[in-house]
């Protein structure tokens, strides 16, 4: 887990609930100690279903990752060409890690 980070129970309910539908049978203790033990395949699997499903992939990534993790993570997920997930990406960039990105349909508008 990115910089040895107290883990919130209700974080990682809310996480179970927007990204795990009914697909898997993880418990807030199993990500707990899943993410303590520093296995980065069940780190890269949370990351990339927070990523694709999660209303906030900004805030639980940031929450439970390191920016190291973050750009390791991002590297390694293929970008694809669906808008949806190309924008999310850019988000966590941004939002995360402070890359000034231009994302098409989200900038402030001059009045």
């Amino acid at each position: 887990m990115g910089n040895n980070k107290y883990i919130n129970d209700k974080v990682i309910e809310e996480i179970i609930r927007d990204c795990f539908w009914g697909d898997y049978s993880y418990t807030v203790e199993d990500i707990k100690k899943e993410l303590i033990s520093g296995d980065e395949r069940f780190k890269l699997f949370l990351f990339s279903k927070i990523l694709a499903n999660s209303k906030y992939p900004s805030k639980f990534i940031r929450e439970l990752f390191s920016m190291d993790e973050v750009r390791q993570f991002l590297s390694k997920i293929p970008e694809r060409q669906v808008e949806r997930e190309s924008r999310r990406r850019q988000l966590v960039k941004a939002n995360v890690l402070g890359e000034a990105i231009e994302i098409k349909g989200l900038k402030w508008q001059n009045r």
